[in-house]
């Protein structure tokens, strides 16, 4: 297997979440008047953006079963919603920033487009997918679900923006934007209220990946940005949703008040996943996925200090788009790194049976040795990690799931089967 076929299957959906981090980096320059930087960040993040999307489309040609698998996959299945987040966000610097406007157009009815698709496809997989009795809630609900939120609020974001400067159906768009909003503050408040019922009864442990659960803020400040954008634009040309302002206005400050109460026990969990696990600072896609929800809460202060002049506000601003912008370079360099020198470009043929085979593992204070190998498939796990799984049977005849980690080159014990 080549290299390309090696980089391209290995393709994690999540690297979308990079291109709506760095289009915050270019969202927040822009907002604090930084005009002159904020058209490159906007370029690095539309070649990120490109780079991603040819992958993806390579990857859905070559592996298209894998990619059904993982759309298939309810674990898996709502990040494909980072998609329609990185097309609005872009379509929102092509108007923000370059004032393109018949762009942005183009790309908001591409979103709408891909919102309905994707929309359509997940929740019907979620919906009515047959269901298994080993798959549990603590296995397959994470923060990463509220990459569903995201897309949707995107999508009405660019929607209120493309009003903006539309010479008809504005109240059609406006409609269309406020409903998009209303549909995604509620799928914030059914994620969360399952996600606190995953926190509060079923256990974090230190494997558990942390970093999906940073969409928790990231969701509910893209809904109060498009919030507090919707009420500036309501109150300037009026419409229907003219009574809704004292809404609109108080709803938003809510959203942003529960990312600003969720944040301290992120912090917590970070705390506790470093200070027990031995696994150290690895590579994983989600450090962009803090990027992201860090700037999108960058940006919802900002707009909140435009909707209720609390000036104070802007401190806490600042502090964010410090952060956001520190750990955008970190996670800048360490994915160089990571793609450097990632085992990712190793071709899978080198990692043969050869390796299975003098494999030996402990159970319960036994040991077992490998004496056949069944099967054995590539796969990657929900932190982006490529890993070459096997099933054995042992010499005493029980059948077991291995795995070899590609990044770490370890071996795992996964489960026995009988």
């Amino acid at each position: 297997m080549s290299v390309l076929k090696i980089a391209t299957y290995s393709l994690d959906t999540r690297w979308f979440s990079a291109v709506m981090a760095t289009v915050m980096i270019a969202f927040i320059s822009q907002l604090y008047g930084y005009e002159v930087i904020a058209p490159y960040f906007f370029i690095a993040s539309l070649t990120i953006f490109l780079s991603v999307a040819v992958f993806k489309i390579i990857q859905t040609v070559l592996f298209y079963k894998d990619v059904l698998n993982e759309l298939l996959n309810p674990e898996k299945t709502l990040y494909f919603f980072t998609i329609v987040g990185a097309v609005n966000f872009a379509g929102i610097c092509f108007s923000r920033i370059f004032h393109f406007y018949t762009t942005a157009n183009i790309f908001w009815y591409v979103a709408i487009g891909l919102w309905l698709g994707i929309s359509l496809s997940t929740f019907s997989i979620l919906f009515l997918n047959r269901k298994s009795e080993d798959r549990k809630i603590e296995d397959v609900l994470h923060g990463g679900w509220f990459f569903a939120t995201v897309g949707t609020q995107a999508t009405a974001l660019l929607g209120v923006i493309v009003a903006e400067r539309a010479i008809s159906h504005v109240i059609f768009i406006q409609v269309f934007s406020f409903a998009l909003w209303s549909v995604g503050a509620s799928l914030y408040l059914i994620f969360m209220a399952l996600i606190i019922l995953r926190c509060m009864f079923y256990r974090f442990d230190s494997t558990t990946v942390l970093s999906p659960y940073w969409m928790n803020i990231g969701a509910a400040a893209v809904t109060a940005i498009t919030g507090t954008i919707l009420h500036q634009h309501i109150q300037a040309v009026g419409g229907p949703f003219a009574d809704f302002l004292p809404f609109l206005k108080g709803i938003s400050l809510l959203f942003w008040s529960f990312g600003l109460w969720w944040m301290p026990f992120l912090i917590i969990l970070a705390m506790r996943k470093l200070a027990y696990s031995d696994e150290g600072l690895a590579f994983t896609v989600g450090y962009w996925e803090i990027v992201f929800a860090l700037g999108l809460y960058a940006g919802s202060t900002i707009h909140m200090v435009g909707l209720f002049e609390g000036y104070y506000l802007v401190v806490i601003s600042m502090c964010f788009s410090i952060a956001c912008i520190t750990l955008w370079c970190f996670s800048s360099i360490f994915s160089i790194v990571h793609l450097v020198r990632s085992s990712i470009w190793v071709p899978v043929n080198d990692l043969t049976i050869n390796y299975v085979i003098p494999y030996r593992f402990k159970l319960h204070g036994r040991l077992f040795q490998v004496k056949e190998v069944v099967n054995e498939w590539l796969d990657q796990t929900i932190q982006g990690v490529l890993k070459k799984r096997y099933c054995v049977i042992t010499n005493n005849n029980l059948t077991c799931l291995i795995s070899y980690d590609m990044l770490t080159k370890k071996w795992y014990f996964d489960q026995v089967k009988d």
